[in-house]
């Protein structure tokens, strides 16, 4: 059964905005739940056809969004890598899930595609990848992202066990163009393509992909994928210092990278939340993130593409196309 009427919770989000373009592309009618009066830059001159305010919260605007819609993504979340005070993130990640679910389930909607993160999933082993079974591990962290995805992710499986049909998509790192706020991998492209961030990585490393690339995975779930599974939307496994190096290929800055021993790297972490704490700034990485990103996160990707046929673009095209819509926004 295809898609025919789709609602976008999160649609102006930096993910959102393109599902929402590929829908349309499609020839598919979208509506999109915002907030009220949030920045609509992302689908500037795209024309979607109904755009409901609300906020995922309130149980009645979720109900007042799924009306008539046959496939719902549910998109929006609070991503961040510092949250001195994380009750907003949950509330959001959480209520704000129950509540579009719920609100699917009473309105019968054929499926949900419910996007995760690879953070809600377990850390593999050292020199091992992850899949979309490796069990969640991070408990001795206090990474409210990570968890309150984790938490969010079991809940939409919960609905999937009671006869919902709920999709999951966990994507990687997400980067490229679109990225508004920015996120806080964008950050990272933006110091070091800037000359901000120091000439230094630490041990770890992460998954990545193009934000372009993790949505068509989530459209191809939507079409392909089945009930109650999860799909990984990964494309780069790269250490912390392939990734920088990579950032600093694309843009021609050419900087020697000095190894931080873990010890100085905690250090160097603690400091930036001090001080973040006294002056209400973000860190340029924050205690909890620096400690769960110690551990590669490196996760396999075979069952997306092999499941839904997806195909994912070189990470130095992303890095380009990310560096090239800072610029245009005068980031740069």
């Amino acid at each position: 059964m295809g898609i025919r009427y789709a609602l976008v919770t999160g649609g102006f989000g930096f993910l959102g905005s393109w599902i929402v373009r590929y829908l349309l592309e499609e020839g598919i009618k979208v509506r999109v739940l915002a907030l009220p009066g949030e920045a609509r830059d992302n689908l500037a001159g795209v024309d979607v056809d109904v755009i409901v305010e609300g906020d995922v919260r309130r149980p009645d605007d979720a109900i007042r969004a799924v009306g008539d819609v046959d496939t719902v993504f549910h998109c929006a979340a609070i991503y961040a890598d510092w949250a001195p005070d994380p009750t907003k993130m949950y509330d959001v990640n959480l209520r704000g899930t129950f509540n579009v679910l719920e609100a699917a389930r009473r309105a019968k909607v054929d499926r949900v595609i419910y996007t995760a993160s690879i953070v809600s999933l377990g850390r593999p082993e050292p020199g091992q990848l992850g899949d979309e079974r490796t069990a969640y591990e991070a408990w001795g962290l206090d990474f409210p992202y990570s968890r309150s995805k984790y938490h969010s992710r079991e809940l939409a499986e919960y609905f999937a066990a009671w006869g919902l049909d709920v999709r999951v998509v966990c994507p990687g790192v997400v980067l490229g163009p679109g990225d508004v706020r920015p996120t806080p991998s964008g950050k990272l492209i933006l110091n070091v393509a800037g000359g901000k961030a120091p000439p230094a990585y630490f041990d770890g490393g992460a998954c990545y992909v193009d934000v372009r690339d993790a949505a068509r995975t989530h459209i191809a779930a939507a079409t392909e994928g089945k009930a109650g599974e999860r799909y990984i939307a990964g494309a780069h496994n790269l250490s912390n210092r392939e990734f920088v190096e990579a950032i600093q290929r694309v843009c021609g800055r050419r900087r020697r990278l000095v190894k931080l021993p873990v010890r100085v790297a905690r250090t160097v972490a603690r400091a930036y939340e001090r001080q973040a704490r006294r002056t209400g700034t973000e860190p340029l990485f924050s205690r909890d993130f620096f400690e769960f990103c110690l551990r590669p996160s490196y996760y396999d990707n075979r069952k997306a593409t092999s499941a839904l046929g997806v195909r994912f673009r070189s990470i130095d095209e992303t890095i380009a196309d990310a560096v090239s819509y800072f610029r245009g926004r005068g980031l740069l």
